[in-house]
């Protein structure tokens, strides 16, 4: 039987045919160290019998909600769980993917300080090798940081550098601040996470970052994070308009006149070096690579750069500056020439 109470976090977890990994996802959130909260399920189309799994779940938890659509992808199941979610705060779960046991209570009491609506934490990354082996990707955890209103560029990057990449099931959102934002339904193929997240700190609001691991994210091979094909990774680098939109309206509100150009260069660096690992790893064509560059030098050709903003880059990122230098000098294939740290990882 479905509460009627408030509950102080909604979980939306998106279901499509989770398989055998889905029940861990489940009794990963249900096994909360908190438990005032409400798992929003949104079977997306399922045929494998995920739906079951979570109808039989809402009927036997009171803090489990089910919802169910035809498949429209995971930002739609998204969108779904965010109109219909009742917590002060929210936040998200993969249906192949586990909740550390305190996650929630990392989260909020992170959420707990004065002036803070967003929270992000660390997280945990395994990837599924050809031989189906999951290898964890281990990455530098970054070390605490708030993030205030009135703070400037160099406080902002310095938030975005220490918690990495900008997903979303590793974070934390007060509803009363972010809940009218909504994910890019025409992302099928990625990229939904850092959009979403752009257009949140565009909103200019209190945010922390607490390394504290709360998350284990898996990417299979068949799973939402792979792309399966060539023309997959294409659909997905032509998101990257959006992407690049969202961070330029990002750094408009927290970057001053003056630091815009240079803190927009270590953004770029981000999306072009997202591209060449996208490019190199899904291996393109030569045709489909030139049409994912034309595209991406469309959206960045309004930035502002000058040429100090490479050698500002170098001392933040070496390697994300050496990526943008080669883009800049349309030798961006040369890239893949370069160290690769995560294949040798794969390789083992």
């Amino acid at each position: 039987m479905e509460s009627t109470h408030a509950p102080l976090v909604s979980v939306i977890m998106p279901v499509h045919n989770g398989g055998a990994l889905l029940p861990a996802a489940l009794e990963s959130v249900r096994a909360q160290t908190v438990s005032d909260f409400e798992l929003l399920l949104i079977d997306d189309g399922s045929t494998d019998g995920s739906r079951e799994i979570c109808q039989n779940l809402a009927q036997a938890d009171p803090r489990v909600r089910f919802f169910s659509q035809p498949n429209a992808g995971i930002c739609a199941a998204r969108n779904r769980g965010m109109e219909v979610m009742r917590g002060r705060w929210f936040t998200f779960c993969d249906d192949d993917d586990r909740m550390r046991p305190d996650a929630l209570e990392i989260l909020l009491r992170a959420a707990a300080s004065p002036g803070v609506d967003l929270v992000r934490t660390g997280y945990r990354l395994f990837r599924e090798n050809a031989a189906g082996r999951a290898i964890e990707l281990a990455h530098p955890p970054g070390t605490p940081v708030r993030l205030c209103p009135g703070d400037g560029g160099e406080e902002y990057l310095n938030f975005l550098q220490q918690s990495g990449p900008q997903f979303v099931w590793n974070a934390l959102y007060r509803r009363r601040v972010f809940g009218a934002l909504r994910f890019d339904e025409t992302c099928r193929s990625g990229l939904e996470d850092f959009i979403f997240n752009a257009q949140a700190l565009s909103l200019h609001r209190g945010a922390v970052y607490d390394p504290a691991v709360t998350y284990e994210h898996g990417e299979r091979q068949t799973g939402t994070s792979a792309c399966a094909s060539g023309q997959a990774v294409e659909t997905r680098l032509a998101a990257l308009p959006r992407w690049a939109a969202a961070e330029r309206s990002a750094a408009q509100a927290w970057c001053a006149q003056g630091e815009r150009s240079r803190i927009l260069s270590c953004r770029q660096a981000e999306l072009v070096t997202f591209a060449m690992h996208q490019i190199r790893d899904g291996k393109l064509s030569h045709a489909q690579a030139a049409r994912a560059w034309g595209t991406l030098r469309r959206a960045l050709a309004d930035d502002p750069s000058t040429p100090l903003d490479i050698f500002y880059l170098l001392r933040q990122n070496k390697k994300h500056g050496i990526a943008l230098i080669l883009f800049r000098i349309h030798l961006q294939g040369l890239y893949s020439c370069l160290p690769n740290r995560e294949e040798k990882l794969l390789n083992q």
